[in-house]
């Protein structure tokens, strides 16, 4: 046999075995995320903060940009009726932007749950569970940010954002209908 031809089966069974594991990892069920409660909440001076959504917007994707610290940003928060997480998928060599809608709702703790709505992903049908795997494994996302493809949510765990001066942040209030965002800043008493 020519050595063409041997390497040619070899690069379509490559070519098979890469879509084959492609197709294997994005359709393989996902485990649920256990998320660890924080036990006490803190304590001390509380301002609280009434923001709009720009501001909102605005404040996410700055602190989503220091925990990537300076590395590019893989994901834009943009906020309108409903928060949208904004990104790119490369698969084979195409770039598939990524658009997911969420509602936001405050937890009791004062973290945010974003509940997936819908999902854009080019022209592609792909069902939710899926896309928010991909997300979970294929783009680093900061500690704080807690994918649960599963649950088909993204839960922000605000006590978990590095502040300076121990100072915590809580989520009161997030109405993006009538524009009223109500966080606390928690400033500790020492």
């Amino acid at each position: 046999m020519n050595k063409w031809k041997i390497a040619f089966f070899i690069l379509v069974i490559i070519i098979i075995g890469s879509i084959g594991t492609f197709v294997y990892w994005i359709t393989t069920p996902v485990e649920s995320v256990w998320i660890e409660e924080a036990n006490t909440p803190p304590e001390g001076n509380v301002l609280t903060v009434n923001a709009t959504k720009e501001d909102f917007q605005a404040i996410a994707n700055t602190y989503l940009e220091k925990a990537i610290g300076g590395k590019p940003l893989p994901l834009q928060i943009s906020v309108d009726d409903q928060i949208v997480l904004s990104s790119e998928f490369t698969a084979f060599s195409i770039n598939l932007p990524v658009k997911m809608f969420f509602e936001p709702y405050v937890e009791e703790n004062g973290n945010i749950r974003l509940e997936q709505s819908s999902v854009e992903i080019g022209q592609l049908q792909l069902d939710p569970e899926t896309i928010l795997k991909l997300l979970r494994d294929s783009v680093e996302l900061p500690n704080w940010m807690v994918v649960n493809p599963a649950e088909e949510e993204v839960l922000i765990q605000l006590s978990d954002i590095p502040m300076t001066s121990g100072v915590h942040v809580r989520a009161k209030e997030l109405n993006l209908a009538e524009d009223i965002i109500t966080l606390e800043i928690v400033i500790p008493t020492e």
